[in-house]
């Protein structure tokens, strides 16, 4: 027995559906695909650039708070000449910034009652004299724990920025006394480059 395919109008029909069947098939799977990392990936790009105009323009206030912290320096200690050091994470490389913008995330964390899950040094990257150092933490806490630690991290000694802060609540159990969060944030801040690290 052998079967035919239909001929005519029927035959134009059924190769129209064919075809339709083909291209939502191309459709669904190469180009919606391919349309989505595209859009990911713009989207990961704009974050970083906006990062990096924050990072510019916290970078810019560096000068001023030089120039207050000499001012400063040189009123306490008796003459100019004595200049304060600049608000810069200390360390001579850049994982020992980071070991020491971990130890000062680590204690403002727990004086405002936030308990840090997760922690990820983030690559450090040159920014002019000075280079970029971001941890960035997951964290479960209430939120007023939360507003606070984002309070205390404003009012360091050493210039920090939050980036990149993600905020999901829990759903409230009747032993929790605020709202649960949990919070994704990448902190940055800076130390002076040296000569291997350009």
């Amino acid at each position: 027995m052998t079967s035919t395919l239909p001929s005519g109008g029927r035959g134009q029909v059924l190769a129209l559906a064919i075809l339709a069947m083909a291209v939502l098939s191309v459709w669904v799977l190469i180009v919606s695909p391919a349309r989505d990392w595209y859009d990911d990936r713009a989207e990961s790009i704009e974050r970083r650039h906006a990062m990096a105009r924050r990072m510019a323009a916290l970078a810019e206030t560096l000068p001023a708070l030089r120039r207050d912290a000499e001012l400063s320096g040189g009123a306490k200690d008796g003459g100019p000449d004595r200049l304060a050091p600049p608000p810069l994470l200390p360390g001579a490389s850049d994982a020992l910034a980071a070991a020491s913008l971990q130890q000062r995330i680590e204690e403002l964390a727990g004086a405002a009652g936030v308990r840090i899950s997760t922690q990820e040094i983030l690559p450090a990257r040159q920014d002019g004299d000075m280079r970029a150092i971001a941890v960035r933490l997951g964290v479960t806490a209430p939120f007023s724990s939360l507003v606070a630690l984002l309070s205390a991290l404003t009012r360091s000694d050493v210039p920090l920025v939050v980036d990149e802060a993600q905020l999901r609540a829990l759903p409230p159990t009747s032993q929790d006394t605020g709202q649960p969060v949990n919070a994704t944030l990448a902190i940055v801040s800076f130390r002076m480059a040296g000569k291997g690290d350009r």
